[in-house]
């Protein structure tokens, strides 16, 4: 009997649609057990994309995906692309072949502790491969709207040798996400909203119904707003609490309160009554401005056991 020729393929990548500073995407090549994996620009826009791209023409056989514990897509899709490297083409023009899509487990029975672990077989000579990354499965813990995996690990085997002209370096792509501007100025919950709201005015304007894309415009503006308002709110309690000004942290709580209050009566459709927060007011009882914010703290990563499916591919 003759032995499996099939192994793991390595892969440089081209192209990377954005990345998480800490998560870059060039953390996919290390496929190790310290490897934290590469997670999408916060808030960013989908479908999100990496491209690989092999050391030879292979023949693909098998991909594995070893998901975040919380920053999950709803799905993936997978694209090939052979190009004839006789008479290359530039890149731009280089046709893909989509071999279909893979969905994920939201992971709400595990608490979100585990990561799942999925393999997906298929039979596709390429150069190039590209994973698009589908909008992601809202929850608690993702409070960033982020996709993320640990390691795309695929099999096959090599078939030849790749010329050097056809090697591309890698070229990641600036996220033209028009939300990341508010993003430093915005507190993390108003954010999500945001980022909701514009989707919903996208939609709005797909379907020419612009009455309705300027009525949330409006409130996007006063979204905004509101969001300044609260980011600033937070960071003067969180800086009373540390210095254990409890009346101004209370102060801030009751304002912060007051101001979620009012987003959601404008949400559900109601009128904002209390339109001082939107213009930048507050409560007038304390000088929130003797505090400065200090600094947030950073997200750490979580290593869990995976867990295993073995699914078919969707056409």
């Amino acid at each position: 009997m003759e032995a499996d020729p099939t192994q793991k393929l390595r892969y440089r990548i081209i192209e990377c649609s954005g990345e998480d500073p800490s998560f870059p995407a060039s953390e996919l090549l290390a496929t190790s057990s310290q490897s934290r994996g590469w997670q999408s620009q916060r808030f960013c826009s989908f479908p999100q994309y990496i491209t690989f791209q092999f050391l030879a023409p292979v023949s693909l056989s098998q991909i594995q995906f070893l998901c975040h514990e919380s920053k999950i897509p709803s799905k993936i899709e997978i694209l090939v692309a052979l190009p004839d490297l006789r008479t290359p083409l530039p890149y731009s023009e280089i046709k893909w072949k989509n071999l279909g899509f893979l969905s994920f487990d939201p992971n709400e029975k595990s608490n979100f502790q585990l990561r799942e672990l999925k393999t997906v077989y298929v039979d596709s000579p390429c150069l190039y491969m590209r994973i698009l990354f589908h909008k992601c499965y809202p929850n608690r813990f993702n409070f960033f709207n982020q996709v993320g995996f640990i390691a795309v690990v695929p099999f096959g085997v090599s078939l030849g040798s790749l010329p050097l002209k056809a090697v591309r370096t890698i070229q990641p792509v600036k996220n033209k996400n028009p939300l990341s501007e508010y993003e430093s100025q915005v507190d993390e919950v108003t954010m999500i909203k945001i980022n909701e709201l514009e989707e919903a005015k996208m939609r709005a304007v797909e379907a020419e119904d612009f009455e309705e894309a300027e009525r949330i415009k409006q409130e996007l503006l006063k979204l905004q707003q509101f969001g300044v308002q609260l980011k600033r709110l937070e960071e003067r309690k969180n800086h009373a609490i540390q210095n254990e000004e409890f009346e101004a942290a209370n102060l801030c709580k009751k304002d912060i309160k007051r101001i979620r209050d009012a987003i959601t009566r404008m949400i559900n459709g109601d009128r904002v009554k209390d339109q001082s927060f939107a213009r930048g007011g507050g409560s007038k009882s304390f000088d929130y401005d003797q505090y400065e914010a200090r600094p947030q703290p950073t997200e750490q990563s979580m290593m869990q056991p995976p867990r295993q499916s073995m699914p078919m591919i969707h056409r």
